[in-house]
C-alpha cells in the first residue's frame, strides 16, 4: 500500500509539473512568496485532511445515519467546475467516485506537492487501488479554500 501511495503521489507531481498547468504557472509567476510559508503549507495540509475525512465520512454514511454535510470550501469557479462534472458523470470529483467505503477513511492522506498544490490520496477498498486527487488550496481569513481540482 505504501508503494502504491508513493507511486501515486510521484505520478501526481509529474502531472502537475507538466505543461498542463499553465493556469498555475501564470498565477504563480504573479504571486509573491509569503513569510512563514512552511507554517501555512502545513496549516492548509491539515485543513484539507480534516475536510476530506469529514466529507468522505459524510459520503460513506448509510441511509439510517444522518450526519451533517460539511460545507464545501470551494471558490466560485471550482464550485461551477465540480457541479458541471457531477452533472456530466454522475460521480463526485472531490473523491473521484460515486460512493465511499468507510474502510477507506483511515487511508486518507494529504501531501504538499508544490506551491498551492496538494495531493489527496486514499486506498479505494472496492477496487483495491490508490486514488490520487490533485487540488490547489489556500487559507483565506483562516478558512480553507479549494481554488482548483483536476478532473480525471
Amino acid at each position: 500500500m505504501k508503494y502504491s501511495l508513493s507511486l501515486g503521489i510521484l505520478l501526481l507531481a509529474l502531472l502537475i509539473a507538466g505543461p498542463s498547468t499553465a493556469r498555475y504557472t501564470a498565477a504563480a509567476s504573479t504571486q509573491k512568496p509569503t513569510a512563514g510559508s512552511d507554517t501555512s503549507t502545513e496549516e492548509v495540509r491539515q485543513a484539507l485532511e480534516r475536510f476530506y475525512r469529514a466529507y468522505a465520512g459524510w459520503v460513506a454514511a448509510s441511509y439510517n445515519e444522518h450526519p451533517e454535510k460539511p460545507a464545501l470550501p470551494l471558490d466560485k469557479a471550482t464550485r461551477r467546475k465540480v457541479e458541471k462534472a457531477v452533472a456530466e458523470t454522475d460521480g463526485d470529483p472531490l473523491i473521484r467516485a460515486q460512493d465511499f467505503n468507510k474502510r477507506s477513511l483511515p487511508t486518507i492522506r494529504v501531501e504538499h506537492v508544490e506551491g498551492e498544490w496538494y495531493a489527496i490520496a486514499y486506498l479505494a477498498t472496492y477496487e483495491n487501488r490508490c486514488v490520487v486527487i490533485p487540488v490547489r488550496a489556500t487559507m483565506r481569513n483562516g478558512q480553507l479554500e479549494i481554488t482548483d481540482i483536476t478532473l480525471p
